[in-house]
């Protein structure tokens, strides 16, 4: 354990997990998960769960509260717009993000993406906090460069940015942006107050060199899946194991 003058110093990282039903609630939860998601893995890097998961995931809460930030994956920007469905969005979700896939010279998608949020808090009567998210395979993905949604971020005032890949293919995060980019990227918008999540097939082995900067929040899926596949079902002892060992890395390297 820390001295308390070190853990008091230390930059505090959260630890934001991606269930994809109800029954993957409990594992994240009780492994130490700060922030739980809600995301499809078969549907992509944000696949949006079914209406019929939303609904099982809602008369969960009913019945079992809970006191940490829930967040939503919405699909792509080019999905939403091409389904033109109504969404409705439970009322203990806090966070909502989409990706920007296949956006990269479409040159109304700012105002395309903003005019989405509002008819989506307008249909809901709730005020969400957005996260944008940037890809860091961002040319393969035929994205907007994480520095234009950084720009784009702050512009909207979203609550946060999120830095994940698209393609889930056994690469990571930081194979596709080095690490001295990231910080860059972390700098710029913490000198504005907005909060950092990166995510990307990251493993335990990772947290040593992501503790050298200081994001807010690290985002798992396949570190938390049986066998590390996206695909399978969450395990608590491996929620658990990478809760410990980010404490630890983070904590090492902030209070040195």
């Amino acid at each position: 354990m820390l001295p308390e003058s070190s853990a008091l110093n230390r930059h505090r990282v959260q630890l934001l997990v991606s269930a994809r039903n109800r029954d993957e609630i409990e594992p994240a939860l009780l492994g130490g998960c700060e922030i739980l998601d809600f995301k499809d893995p078969f549907k992509g890097a944000l696949g949006m769960v079914d209406a019929e998961t939303v609904h099982s995931i809602s008369e969960y809460f009913q019945a079992h509260p809970i006191d940490i930030p829930v967040s939503m994956a919405l699909g792509e920007l080019t999905d939403r717009l091409a389904d033109r469905k109504t969404l409705l969005i439970p009322n203990f979700i806090t966070y909502l993000k989409m990706g920007l896939a296949q956006t990269q010279g479409m040159s109304h998608w700012y105002s395309e993406w903003q005019k989405l949020k509002q008819q989506i808090e307008a249909t809901n009567q709730t005020r969400f906090q957005w996260i944008a998210v940037a890809y860091a395979d961002w040319e393969q993905a035929a994205a907007i460069s994480p520095h234009d949604v950084l720009k784009a971020a702050l512009e909207s005032e979203c609550a946060g940015l999120l830095i994940d890949t698209f393609l889930k293919q056994g690469q990571t995060l930081l194979d596709h942006l080095a690490l001295d980019e990231l910080n860059s990227l972390i700098d710029e918008a913490h000198s504005h107050q907005l909060k950092i999540a990166l995510a990307g097939s990251l493993r335990q082995k990772d947290l040593a060199t992501l503790a050298n900067i200081s994001p807010d929040i690290i985002g798992i899926r396949s570190a938390a899946c049986r066998g590390s596949l996206r695909t399978d079902s969450i395990q608590e002892q491996l929620v658990q194991a990478f809760h410990r060992q980010l404490e630890q890395h983070f904590a090492q390297t902030n209070s040195g």
